[in-house]
This record gives structure tokens, sequence and C-alpha cells, in this order.
């Protein structure tokens, strides 16, 4: 390779402006951690309400959690059960 041509893959000096990229990472940085405090605020937030929540319930947090299960154990079982019944009807009157 001669020294007179280019080197394929480099950017030109004209091209890049090194102040410009290094402001840029400095507020994508700055940026990035600002977001990560305000996630981590907003996560403490609502978990802190949602456990004051729960407390603030009649009933302990095992009836709460049973109380929402057993519809939906129950509406799985009906729905399986009918599926299987509608596989078996189906093969029938083929």
């Amino acid at each position: 390779m001669d020294s007179t041509q280019p080197r394929t893959g480099s950017v030109p000096s004209g091209y890049l402006n090194s102040r410009a990229v290094i402001a840029g990472l400095a507020v994508l940085t700055v940026g990035g951690v600002i977001g990560a405090w305000g996630l981590g605020i907003s996560g403490t937030a609502i978990a802190r309400n949602f456990r004051r929540w729960l407390r603030a319930q009649q009933q302990p947090v095992v009836g709460f959690a049973r109380k929402r299960t057993v519809p939906a154990k129950a509406a799985t079982a009906v729905g399986g059960n009918g599926r299987k019944k509608e596989m078996a009807t189906s093969s029938v009157a083929r």
C-alpha cells in the first residue's frame, strides 16, 4: 500500500468534530444518570404505595391472593374442559 493512499475505514480529519462528539456523549451520560434516578425514585414510590394499600386492606395478603386466584383457576378448568369436549365432538363428526 502506498503512503499517499488513504487507509480504508479512517475518517478524514475535517469530518469529525471531536468537541461535538465529547459534548454529545456528556449530555447522553447526564441524561442516563437522571433517567436512572427517576426510575429508582418512581419504583420506590410505587412499591411504598402498593405496600401501604395492601396494609389498608381488611384481609391478609394470603386471603387477597386466594380471592384473586380461585376464580382464575375455575375459569381455566372450565375453559380446558370445554375445549376437550369440543375436540371430542369434532373428531366424532368427521
